[in-house]
């Protein structure tokens, strides 16, 4: 059987058709165009367990070459799984799930490689097939600059808004589940607490950015509380045995940089002014997602800290590269 290989890109590495159907963009591109708060908003419903969106303008049409130029051009050839990293990473999961299993007859296991997101859209697929499928299925996986334990990005999005100076305003932000679901699974205010505290509404309702129950949300000010629900909910299967579905696979990669600054925490929440920072790859803070791996997956798997690209573009980096083979 021939030797199947999938890159599962992070966040902001797809291409999007336009809802006319007109041309294919990146995320960069589109926030130029004059009604790009409206469709870049997603609508979902307000069950947490309702993984698939009520709307959403877009659809998924490749990824950015450029991000994965390396992988682009190798042989054997790699195939890339092109998910909407705006969802729920639970429903990008199921995706990846269903299409590894329709696959499964024509050809040898896959040796997936996951960026940035990706590397949470495999954990939520191997999830759903459970540890046996999962070996059957895929082979190996390499994660490359996963935030497997969120990362302080993600709260600065919701704070702030995200892209080019803020390009994408934080009202359409925090119609993204997927961001709510990367926030930080560590105390962004106080040093050493291992406590999830974004996960509650207290800090934020305390802070003004969200209404009291039953008011309406208006997200120029104010967080979404389903969103934030359906962040407890994907927090809540993974607190313990995250990686247990791994365990049969033959070997597991786990790269990432430690090279450039990266924010640990605001000392002044909300604000974002002057947050500490910590070595990593500007998004994913090294040692903090090192120490928190299980002990299992720092005895067993290949883990490689190392001076790269940004974390946007660290697939494209010909060492990562290298180690992805």
């Amino acid at each position: 059987m021939p030797r199947r290989q999938m890159v599962v890109p992070g966040t902001g590495g797809v291409l999007y058709e336009s809802p006319e159907g007109a041309r294919i963009a990146s995320i960069f591109e589109l926030v130029t165009q004059a009604n790009a708060s409206q469709i870049l908003r997603c609508e979902h419903g307000p069950d947490p367990e309702v993984l698939e969106p009520l709307r959403n303008a877009l659809k998924v049409r490749g990824h950015m070459t450029l991000a994965y130029e390396p992988f682009e051009h190798a042989f054997p050839k790699w195939t890339f799984f092109d998910y909407d990293w705006r969802l729920d990473i639970r429903y990008s999961g199921k995706l990846l799930a269903e299409r590894l299993q329709a696959e499964a007859p024509l050809g040898d296991r896959w040796r997936l490689v996951a960026h940035s997101q990706g590397g949470l859209v495999v954990l939520a697929a191997a999830r759903l097939l459970g540890a046996e499928a999962m070996a059957r299925l895929v082979q190996s996986v390499c994660f490359v600059g996963v935030p497997f334990f969120g990362t302080v990005s993600a709260l600065i999005a919701l704070l702030q808004g995200t892209l080019f100076d803020r390009t994408v305003p934080k009202e359409v932000v925090r119609t993204w589940p997927s961001v709510y679901q990367m926030l930080p699974r560590w105390s962004v205010t106080r040093e050493g607490s291992n406590r999830p505290e974004l996960f509650l509404d207290a800090p934020w309702m305390n802070a003004g950015l969200m209404p009291a129950a039953g008011a309406p949300v208006e997200l120029s000010q104010h967080i979404d509380r389903s969103m934030l629900e359906r962040a407890r909910a994907l927090l809540r299967v993974t607190t313990t045995g995250y990686f247990e579905p791994l365990r049969r696979l033959d070997f597991i990669r786990i790269i990432q940089g430690n090279n450039l600054e990266t924010p640990l925490r605001l000392p002044r929440f909300p604000s974002t002014d002057e947050p500490v920072q910590v070595p990593g790859d500007d998004l994913v803070p090294d040692q903090l997602t090192r120490d928190r791996l299980p002990s299992w997956v720092q005895d067993e798997a290949t883990i490689r800290r190392l001076p790269a690209a940004q974390h946007m573009l660290l697939c494209s980096d010909p060492n990562v590269f290298g180690l992805c083979l």
